[in-house]
């Protein structure tokens, strides 16, 4: 018994001392994350580098779970998990330290987490560690794990469908069989559980109708890479989704089975919230029309695109875009995304290497028509209520 006081009162102590497709893209080249900086590395160093590193993600997300649940400070709803997993200061002001400290699996000392950390507006909150991750949770030395990492080395030694591995292609189940179409709309892996799309991508369709296909490049070869299918257990639109205006144009998918990481399956990022991207250089990417009316493109397709600032965007319009808006394409035209890009990431990549998605494909008049950009959905804008319908279910 005195043993376990002593245990608590570390546990204690070290916790109050803290701070407790697209157009004209056929002629884009293939971008390299980050080429090796040694030149003589060999392709078989390359490969066990390449498994250390998913194997390292495996093993670092493994202890990182929500174990029984709890009630938090402020009689939030929580769960218990690793004092590591929860760096924000939930027992600081807390005068009952004792009452929030929990223990796991009969081993370990847990605090109490409360489970919408982005909304529970306690000092320090933060969006770390449990997927889904923010880009700027990792320094630059820390590239052995995380979101936002797709598989690195050589273009020639590696299959292109293993550059945006969080693509994810939505289809309909009998349209594809009875080959009327591929994929509808596109999706940007952020759990091994959850998807992110647009709302006008689902609105209307029941989970029994759509699935998820992970680690696809070209649906015309189906030995190109390893694609696996999911089933989809819900669909949450966004509760003020307004398909007239295409207003809060985002949307969760679930699958019924969690997916597991690999050279190309991979979550993608989320974007700090205090930066907008005007005027930074972003990537588009999807398997929709390679130009207005024109056929859908069997292989993933992507392309660089300026985002523009908010002003010169809503001046190249009579529709009103907001804040929660993010305006992107080629200024003089001919880069854009297109009809069947729905639902697809803008993506752009940090200084500290990692890949967040900062927008979401939403609508446009025509494709790749100078002085008329895409419009995405601000991602920013949701962090809460990405939080709220993954981490906190």
């Amino acid at each position: 018994m005195n043993g376990v006081s002593l245990i608590i009162c570390v546990i204690s102590a070290i916790i109050l001392k803290q701070t407790v497709s697209l157009s004209i893209r056929n002629n884009e080249q293939v971008l390299v994350n980050r080429p090796f900086k040694n030149a003589s590395t060999s392709p078989r160093e390359f490969e066990h580098f390449r498994r250390k590193r998913y194997l390292g993600l495996s093993k670092r997300f493994k202890i990182n779970k929500r174990y029984q649940e709890c009630v938090a400070p402020d009689d939030a709803k929580g769960h218990c998990k690793h004092l590591i997993f929860c760096p924000i200061s939930v027992l600081k002001n807390t005068k009952n330290v004792l009452d929030y400290l929990c223990v796991i699996e009969r081993m370990h000392v847990g605090v109490c987490c409360p489970d919408d950390i982005a909304l529970s507006g306690l000092a320090g909150s933060q969006i770390i560690l449990d997927l889904p991750g923010g880009g700027n949770d990792y320094d630059e030395k820390d590239n052995t794990t995380g979101c936002g990492i797709p598989i690195e080395g050589n273009p020639g030694r590696k299959s292109i469908g293993q550059q945006w591995p969080w693509m994810a292609a939505l289809y309909r189940p009998k349209q594809l069989a009875q080959g009327l179409e591929q994929q509808f709309c596109g999706g940007a892996l952020i759990t091994e559980y959850h998807v992110l799309t647009a709302a006008h991508c689902t609105l209307g369709l029941t989970p029994d109708e759509i699935r998820v296909r992970l680690g696809e490049y070209n649906f015309a070869n189906s030995n190109e890479t390893r694609s696996i299918d999911y089933m989809v257990e819900s669909i949450t639109d966004h509760e003020e989704f307004d398909k007239a205006t295409y207003a809060n144009d985002i949307s969760i998918i679930k699958m019924r089975k969690p997916t597991s990481f690999n050279s190309y399956i991979w979550p993608i990022c989320l974007p700090p919230i205090d930066r907008d991207f005007e005027k930074e250089v972003a990537i588009v990417a999807g398997w929709g029309q390679v130009y207005y009316s024109g056929p859908v493109s069997q292989v993933l397709m992507h392309v660089q695109v300026p985002v523009w600032t908010l002003e010169n965007c809503s001046n190249s319009f009579l529709q009103r875009i907001t804040e929660n808006n993010l305006c992107a394409a080629g200024y003089d035209g001919g880069k854009d995304s297109c009809l069947g890009d729905s639902g697809g990431p803008l993506m752009f990549q940090l200084d500290n290497g990692r890949w967040i998605t900062i927008g979401i494909v939403s609508w446009g008049i025509g494709c790749g028509n100078k002085g008329s950009p895409g419009i995405y959905t601000k991602v920013s804008s949701y962090i809460p209520w990405i939080i709220k319908h993954t981490i906190a279910k």
